[in-house]
């Protein structure tokens, strides 16, 4: 395989996203009609709303944002240039998104439990330890975080972005009690560690438990497919090739820990030689691949993903 698809996690949602592709492109405006259709939410309301105050990221439309532009944009190159990925990989929301780009999960059952997410209500109110939270973390790379961590109650591993700057540094996310964070930050370097202000959600942590438990039937409902292209974890270095392999993915990525260099290691592993990475995202997440990556949002972005293609002499996986 030599061409991936990569998605970025949630919270890339800003509004307009998507809105380019979806004024240019029928097959972009006929994805919009049919998410209208399983969401009652129209490309409009998609496309503007923003969240209200006091709302939780999920209890929002944004992750419905998301997964929209990113389905529009794949439909773009799929059906007005031929061009569809030999592999798949997301980061935490994006490894949904991905999953069901791949065929292992149909669309309208993604829509779904987005909107059954959105009903969620939020899991730090009655927590009687306090307020939940999640903080940016940079530290030298050689530092053993995770060994700090094992002696730290109430602050869990969230992410792990990489190698950032010159690849001296490593920037992770800790989620957990926000009075843990706090407390966890004062065994950094001073400044290493900064509790984000706006949002009140341990990701990727066991103090998302109630949401696991709270989309678990929803999930049972679900079928879940073999997937038609590999699907690399975020959790852990491994391809993912069944229906329940998917399930799994689905039902541990509230509660588990989620990964960057897990997922370009997974795609460098497999001869990935170029990555798409689709829809709104951080993009500078994966600049550190050993293959070149391009964003693909904008109309202009769909070009320049063509010419790396055909500059690459890239293979496209046939149907």
């Amino acid at each position: 395989m030599t061409l991936a698809y990569v998605l970025d996690g949630g919270m890339n949602d800003q509004p307009g996203a998507g809105s380019e592709l979806y004024e240019l492109f029928p097959v972009v405006r006929r994805c919009y009609e049919e998410i209208e259709e399983w969401t009652g939410l129209d490309a409009q309301r998609i496309f503007t709303e923003e969240r209200e105050a006091g709302q939780e990221h999920r209890q929002g439309i944004g992750a419905i944002r998301q997964a929209a532009a990113v389905f529009g944009i794949a439909d773009v190159l799929a059906e007005e240039y031929g061009i569809t990925p030999g592999a798949v990989c997301g980061l935490s929301f994006g490894a949904l998104v991905g999953a069901s780009l791949a065929g292992a999960v149909e669309r309208r059952d993604l829509f779904t439990l987005l909107m059954r997410m959105r009903e969620m209500p939020a899991t730090a109110a009655s927590d009687p330890r306090g307020a939940h939270g999640v903080a940016a973390v940079r530290i030298p790379y050689d530092l053993d975080l995770e060994e700090r961590l094992e002696r730290q109650d109430g602050v869990y591993l969230s992410a792990d972005l990489g190698r950032v700057g010159a690849g001296t540094e490593r920037m992770v996310l800790l989620a957990g009690y926000r009075s843990a964070l706090a407390d966890f930050g004062t065994l950094l370097p001073p400044g290493a560690l900064q509790v984000s202000q706006e949002h009140g959600i341990a990701f990727h942590s066991p103090l998302q438990r109630g949401v696991r438990d709270h989309l678990e039937p929803t999930l049972q409902e679900m079928a879940f497919q073999d997937p038609r292209v590999p699907v690399h974890s975020c959790m852990e270095v491994k391809t993912l090739t069944t229906g329940e392999e998917i399930r799994d993915l689905y039902r541990r990525n509230p509660t588990d820990p989620v990964s960057v260099p897990h997922m370009l290691r997974g795609l460098e592993g497999a001869g990935t030689e170029l990555g798409l990475v689709l829809g709104p995202c951080s993009f500078g997440t994966f600049l550190g691949s050993s293959f070149p990556v391009v964003h693909v949002e904008s109309p202009d972005h769909v070009f320049e993903a063509m010419t790396a293609i055909y500059e690459l002499g890239i293979e496209l996986a046939s149907n």
